[in-house]
């Protein structure tokens, strides 16, 4: 099974209206999909990476991993397998389910 790949230079095509659908369909079956040949460029797309990485580290990885979700999702694992949870990336995650402003630390940020 893989997630849905969509060819963003399709959309003002004669394949806009199947390009529209493949995008409905990653929302509304899967809630995400890669776009591809969307014209971003691969720097800034690293730097904004780089970024994102740096306000984790400094401003939200210490609480997060002391968060009550992240203790619970651990605490299940390591019942059913006897593992832990390490090397999550959990960058994406923190984005979604915090309600912080700004960060203030991490001067690239702003």
């Amino acid at each position: 099974m893989a997630i849905p790949v969509i060819d963003f230079s399709k959309l003002n095509g004669e394949e806009r209206a199947q390009t529209m659908a493949q995008i409905a369909n990653g929302c509304e079956e899967w809630g995400f999909f890669q776009l591809v040949n969307h014209g971003i460029p691969e720097e800034l797309l690293e730097r904004v990476k780089k970024v994102c990485s740096e306000c984790y580290k400094l401003e939200r990885e210490e609480g997060f991993n002391n968060s009550t979700p992240v203790k619970l999702l651990n605490d299940l694992v390591e019942n059913k397998s006897g593992d832990k949870l390490e090397n999550v990336d959990w960058e994406d995650v923190f984005i979604l389910s915090d309600d912080n402003e700004w960060p203030s630390k991490t001067p690239g940020f702003k």
